[in-house]
């Protein structure tokens, strides 16, 4: 079984001091890796860049841990779904409030997360926010345990798996297209942007 991803997530965390040398990459272990990566959008979402840079959001942050899951002989469906989110502008960085006043008040997405198969069922993954991203109120995933649901980061409103063969982003762009507006879309692409731009500055 090839496990490249899985070696090339342990050589760079490692090089990153986040694990010691010699770490066993168990699926609980990639999880935690992946999920504690800054939120904000790498330079493509492919796995190797998603790993380089230490960075993604809910769909490349997704893609990477399913193909993980593969190379550690788990099977994991990508879902993807609607979802609506009402911010607090009190609760929210000054520089969000304008982008969520063009929105009037509702940032749209399509999000994804993992349906990860197991001897005794299936469980959902999502892996969005990192562990120190819960003092802004996020929905934090902090523990894999198998067979144990997480949360999902944001409620679901219509659900898809995306097909196998296909390409995941396409799916999600064509989801996105067909559900908001395209005012809608330009709000939660600034929305988006600038949310990772600010947790980069930490």
């Amino acid at each position: 079984m090839s496990t490249i991803l899985v070696e090339i997530l342990r050589a760079e965390a490692v090089r990153r001091g986040l694990v010691p040398e010699g770490t066993r990459i168990d699926p609980a272990t990639a999880f935690a890796l992946v999920r504690d990566m800054t939120y904000q959008r790498a330079s493509d979402r492919q796995p190797e860049t998603l790993i380089r840079e230490w960075r993604g959001t809910c769909s490349g942050k997704h893609y990477l841990l399913q193909a993980l899951f593969a190379e550690l002989g788990l099977k994991a469906r990508l879902i993807a779904c609607t979802s609506e989110a009402y911010p607090d502008p009190e609760k929210i960085h000054p520089r969000l409030r304008p982008i969520l006043a063009r929105g009037a008040g509702r940032i749209v997405d399509v999000h994804n997360y993992l349906l990860l198969e197991h001897p005794q069922g299936e469980m959902v993954v999502d892996a969005t926010w990192p562990v120190t991203y819960r003092k802004y109120g996020l929905v934090v995933n902090e523990e894999f345990i198998l067979g144990k649901d997480q949360h999902i980061a944001a409620p679901p409103l219509q659900v898809w798996e995306v097909p196998l063969g296909s390409e995941p982003q396409a799916f999600k762009d064509e989801l996105l297209r067909q559900n908001f507006t395209p005012h809608e879309l330009e709000v939660r692409d600034e929305y988006i942007r600038t949310l990772g731009e600010l947790f980069a500055q930490g």
